[in-house]
């Protein structure tokens, strides 16, 4: 039987003068590609290969040719009021969604359809792990970028790319282009990040007559997002009978001081501000902010609705009658402006 000694002594000579494996190092497309692995699996049971990764220095402008219609635009925020851009193509965000539907990536491309909420809702869980596995795959592999893309995370979708540009600081992006294999072939995709390229200066800080704004201030990725409101002219009690009465054509007969009662209202119901209604360019309009009649300033110079001293307010053909509660018997005619 050989010695041992003697076997471990051929093995080093044989070995002798042979450069050590080659590990290529660690790049920051290739920790991407890792990252949307991980986060297709972690979230979705989504199996993901990166086929290529791609990483270049661009601008808004530019980066707005390769964006097609039906992507989902989404707002990545990161610390200090720093924002990015994912922007996942339709066969992306429908991998994604039918894993987590009927368990599996169906071998049709995806449906030709503007994005919705809901896609960027049920997508949001796979944006924040993909930017949180990217932050821990630069962060191990000690790449000097690490700091620049760690801590963003999914903020809110937006309607397109003009929106993007409108919301998005004008400055140098880093951005990585993916291409990728969904559900072991079922569908092809892309996925493209945009980050900050390059850390914010001191006097990159947003400030007014030498003074910087207070933190409170909205950013302006809030600014930028949609707020719904409701015009209410003018609510009445009408019996359970009177509501089931209703067909298009009635006339509800509204006095003439609903016109500067007009009350502005959130989602919440809470009255935001009163209004007058007027019209403009031959549209009904509110105005904003003036005084109510009797509590001085004198009536706002509008043109009114009706000249007569009641306002018909008529259901045309194919409109809501308004909502009813059963239970009360009151009817609530709103005039959604």
């Amino acid at each position: 039987m050989a010695d041992p000694d003697q076997i471990s002594a051929l093995r080093q000579k044989a070995g002798a003068g042979r450069p050590p494996p080659e590990i290529p190092p660690v790049t920051a497309a290739g920790a991407l590609g890792k990252a949307l692995a991980r986060a297709g699996d972690a979230t979705a049971g989504l199996a993901i290969a990166a086929t290529d990764v791609t990483e270049d220095r661009v601008v808004l402008s530019a980066a707005g040719k390769a964006v097609g219609e039906q992507d989902l635009l989404a707002i990545a925020e990161g610390a200090d009021s720093r924002f990015g851009l994912l922007i996942a193509d339709p066969d992306l965000v429908a991998a994604v969604i039918e894993m987590q539907t009927v368990g599996r990536v169906l071998p049709t491309p995806a449906q030709a359809r503007a994005p919705t909420r809901t896609d960027a809702a049920m997508c949001a869980d796979f944006f924040d792990e993909v930017l949180e596995q990217l932050e821990n795959a630069l962060t191990a592999a000690r790449l000097p970028i690490a700091g620049l893309c760690s801590g963003y995370r999914f903020a809110l979708q937006l309607d397109d790319y003009r929106a993007a540009t409108m919301t998005l600081p004008d400055i140098a992006y880093r951005r990585f282009q993916a291409v990728l294999d969904l559900g072991d072939g079922g569908k092809q995709g892309r996925l493209t990040l945009l980050l900050p390229f390059a850390a914010r200066q001191p006097n990159d800080a947003p400030q007014t007559d030498g003074v910087q704004k207070p933190a409170t201030e909205a950013p302006p990725v809030m600014l930028g997002a949609r707020g719904d409101l409701r015009a209410v002219l003018h609510r009445c009690r009408m019996s359970l009978d009177e509501v089931t009465g209703l067909v298009p054509g009635v006339t509800i007969a509204l006095t003439r001081e609903v016109l500067d009662r007009v009350q502005l209202e959130d989602l919440t119901g809470q009255v935001r501000a009163t209004c007058r209604l007027g019209q403009a360019a031959g549209q009904r309009a509110l105005r904003i902010g003036l005084d109510l009649p009797g509590q001085g300033g004198g009536p706002p110079k509008a043109d009114p609705v009706a000249p007569h001293d009641q306002v018909a307010g008529v259901l045309p053909d194919g409109a809501s009658q308004g909502e009813t509660d059963p239970r009360q018997g009151e009817q609530t005619a709103d005039n959604s402006g």
